[in-house]
């Protein structure tokens, strides 16, 4: 067959395709009654994707206010999504016919290599759902320790002890911070000083999110060939290669022991980390280690270091807030140790990190979900069709009917709301609400968020006695939009200075 022949097959096969994807969107764009902000024509829809890539705020804030009150559909950088108001958050919370893990596995192309680690959302024993409920939560008393610990050697190995102004790319620095901290408790003190795993962790998070804008441009059935041979995809799968190639040892080595205790009728020994609370999870259903691994750094490393060099930020660029944070981590440990009950008491630090959440969320389209059935919300007479994918509007933090002084970073927001008996339930960190949608809510809320809130506490513990911060000139502290995301910019520098603390963190009593 002629090389020209060949193009020309490829050509024909290509518009075709193209061809029926426009039909087929036409077809689902007029049978559905929710209004569209910005319906593309089918050969605009990658040029569609990119303006919301660049412009994504200013749109969906165009979109509320061509349609006020009322849910929409807007083309994003996903795909076409239907977008409900924030009041209808409580009414989908628990929705069964919403399926969360659908939306992750289309978000990340879980069908192609190198995206596999993220299919674990979608298990049948729903192992990584269960860890993070259950044992993650259950034992969170027994980490406060060895995380306190940890971060003693992390934040010196990052930070440094000299008394001296110095600066820090404070992205990269939260980043990996939380990575050491997460993998002490994910998976023990044997890899959480491990430099080649915290590397593959760290760099698979990056490049699984830059890997999934790359394909969200590629028509459908060119997605696989290009995923093949693209660089970038390559060096994605290459990492899931080296997670397989740095864990199944240890797990090997630690099922043989296991093995060999109970042959010689000794008791089998239990370790206290995701390794193994994955085997007692998965309802004996095969899964993928270190897949799982890679899946749970990137949920937990993702999240937590960008709500860490938010709250850094914020808090740099009003420095005279730090000393009564620090006021309260001094009577707390002071009193109570290491412990979960110490963490408990830390209420100010608690609302600045959920103020810093309100203000500078991780996206302000929340709750993903994709219909698995036709949906009639009847409380407002809304039809969502099966296959359709549906988000929150979470713009309602910056609306001043609903908060005081919106754009104000104000740590005592959440404080004073605790002392409201009729909110004070929705005032803590981990509890999810229509005011606060940075978890999620409902039954697919964030089941990882108590030992992120007490993970981020000690880090903060330790940052804020430690040192001393402010923001580098000419730092800018607008957020760097991707989409509907306010990022961190990665050039974003602070400085900051070793301090005598108030108290030693070293010799506090731990809660074991």
């Amino acid at each position: 067959m002629s090389t020209v022949l060949l193009t020309d097959t490829q050509t024909s096969i290509t518009i075709i395709l193209a061809i029926f994807l426009g039909v087929f969107l036409l077809w689902n764009s007029s049978s559905c009654n929710i209004p569209y902000f910005n319906p593309p024509r089918f050969w605009q829809l990658g040029k569609a994707k990119r303006d919301f890539i660049t412009n994504g705020m200013e749109m969906i804030w165009a979109a509320k206010k061509r349609f006020p009150g009322q849910p929409f559909r807007i083309m994003c950088d996903r795909g076409e999504v239907v977008v409900l108001p924030p009041h209808m958050a409580h009414e989908i919370r628990n929705e069964s016919s919403l399926s969360f893990s659908k939306a992750m596995q289309m978000d990340f192309f879980t069908h192609l290599p190198g995206f596999k680690p993220i299919d674990h959302i979608a298990h049948k024993g729903e192992v990584l759902q269960h860890l993070a409920r259950r044992p993650l939560t259950k034992y969170l008393n027994r980490v406060t320790k060895p995380l306190a610990s940890e971060t003693t050697f992390a934040v010196n190995l990052i930070f440094g002890n000299l008394p001296v102004w110095k600066e820090t790319l404070i992205l990269d620095s939260s980043l990996d911070l939380v990575a050491r901290l997460s993998t002490q408790i994910f998976l023990g003190d044997k890899l959480c000083r491990n430099e080649e795993w915290l590397r593959v962790a760290k760099e698979y998070t990056m490049d699984m999110f830059e890997g999934s804008r790359i394909l969200s441009e590629v028509p459908g059935p060119l997605r696989y060939p290009y995923a093949l041979f693209s660089p970038h995809l390559k060096a994605l799968r290459s990492k899931v290669n080296r997670a397989n190639q740095i864990l199944q040892p240890v797990i090997e080595e630690r099922r043989a022991f296991k093995e060999q205790e109970r042959k010689a009728g000794r008791p089998v020994p239990v370790f206290n980390d995701a390794l193994e609370w994955a085997e007692a999870e998965c309802r004996n259903i095969e899964y993928d280690a270190a897949g799982l691994q890679l899946n749970l750094a990137n949920a937990a490393i993702h999240t937590s270091s960008d709500l860490l060099a938010k709250t850094l930020l914020l808090l740099s660029n009003e420095p005279a807030l730090i000393d009564p944070l620090r006021e309260e981590i001094v009577r707390a440990l002071q009193e109570y140790g290491w412990s979960k009950t110490a963490l408990h008491y830390m209420k100010l630090l608690d609302s600045a990190l959920k103020e810093a959440q309100r203000l500078l969320p991780t996206d302000w389209l929340v709750m993903r979900r994709i219909a698995t059935k036709d949906i009639h919300l009847k409380k407002e007479n809304i039809k969502i069709r099966k296959g359709q994918y549906v988000m929150v509007d979470y713009t309602t933090t910056m609306d001043s009917a609903v908060f005081k002084n919106p754009e104000k970073f104000d740590i005592y927001r959440w404080v004073r709301m605790r002392e409201d008996p009729v909110l004070a339930h929705k005032a803590p960190l981990v509890s999810t609400s229509e005011l606060q949608l940075g978890f999620g809510h409902g039954m697919h809320a964030c089941p990882g968020r108590f030992f992120a809130a007490n993970e981020l506490k000690i880090a903060l513990s330790y940052l804020l006695l430690n040192y001393d911060w402010e923001v580098t000139s000419g730092t800018s502290m607008k957020p760097w939009m991707f989409g509907s995301m306010p990022l961190v910019d990665p050039s974003t520098t602070l400085r900051y200075r070793r301090r005598k603390a108030e108290i030693n963190l070293d010799t506090l009593q731990c809660e074991t």
